[in-house]
């Protein structure tokens, strides 16, 4: 499992819905989106600034999030959303060290 990090912005049609429907669980409801495509939310909060949601995951790969987003923003309740994955900063420091063993620089 991959973690991301999924933020986006509720649009006006979700917020009629909202004052609507206070207690509507919209954690719940992205449990279960999560889930469908076989992840686990792991925490789900409404945030002050330029995102409305910022939700944590553990997804099996990024498409699996990205089908989560896509399908979410297909309804038309969010925008801008955004998918960010966490990164091993070690391994990535060793492969670029393995990267640069092997590179050339121009006229070298």
């Amino acid at each position: 499992m991959a973690k991301f990090y999924m933020m986006a912005k509720y649009t006006p049609e979700a917020l009629k819905g909202f004052m609507s429907k206070p207690s509507d669980d919209r954690e719940a409801a992205s449990a279960k989106l999560v889930e469908s495509v076989g992840g686990s939310l792991l925490s789900f909060d409404i945030v002050r600034g330029d995102y409305d949601l910022v939700m944590v995951v553990d997804a099996i790969d990024f498409n699996a999030a990205a089908g989560a987003k896509i399908a979410v923003q297909s309804t038309g309740m969010v925008t801008d959303a955004v998918i960010l994955e966490a990164v091993d900063m070690t391994e990535i420091v060793s492969k670029a060290g393995t990267a640069l063993g092997s590179y050339t620089k121009p006229g070298g």
